[in-house]
C-alpha cells in the first residue's frame, strides 16, 4: 500500500464514528419528518429532506473523488463542484457543528476538490496528458 492508501485508509477509519453519527441522526431527521408529514408538506420539510438526501449523497461522492486520485486520475471539475455543494448544502445552515465529527473527511475533502480541479485544468492544458483526465470520455469507463 502507498502513502496515499495508508492516507485514505487513516480518514476513512478516522470518519467512521462521523458516518456513524451522520446517517443515525440523518436518518431519525428524516424518518421524523415523514411521520409528521402533512400533505402538502412545508417548505420546512422539504428543505430538512433534501439536505438530509444531500449529505448522505455526499459520501459516496467523496469515495469516487477517493479512488480517482487513488488512480492518480483527475475527475471532471464537476465532480468535486458538486460533492462540495452536497456537503455544504447542510453543513451551513443548521449543521455545522455536525461537521467537527466528520472534520478530517472535510479536510481531505477539500485537499481532493483541489486536487481534481488542478489536476483537470493541467490535463486542459496538456495534450500529453488529456488520456488521463479526458472531459468528452466518460468518468465511470
Amino acid at each position: 500500500m502507498n502513502g496515499r492508501g495508508v492516507v485514505s485508509l487513516l480518514v476513512w477509519l478516522s470518519c467512521v464514528p462521523g458516518m456513524f453519527v451522520h446517517s443515525t441522526l440523518g436518518t431519525a431527521l428524516l424518518g421524523m419528518q415523514l411521520a409528521e408529514l402533512a400533505w402538502p408538506p412545508s417548505w420546512q420539510s422539504i428543505g430538512l429532506l433534501c439536505a438530509v438526501l444531500a449529505s448522505l449523497a455526499a459520501w459516496p461522492m467523496l469515495g469516487v473523488l477517493n479512488l480517482r486520485w487513488l488512480e492518480n486520475r483527475p475527475l471532471h471539475w464537476r465532480w468535486p463542484l458538486i460533492g462540495t455543494l452536497l456537503a455544504t448544502c447542510w453543513m451551513l445552515p443548521h449543521g455545522w457543528i455536525f461537521g467537527l465529527f466528520v472534520a478530517p473527511g472535510v479536510l481531505f475533502a477539500s485537499y481532493l476538490c483541489v486536487w481534481h480541479l488542478l489536476g483537470w485544468r493541467r490535463a486542459q492544458r496538456s495534450p500529453a496528458a488529456s488520456s488521463r483526465a479526458d472531459p468528452e470520455r466518460p468518468v465511470d469507463a
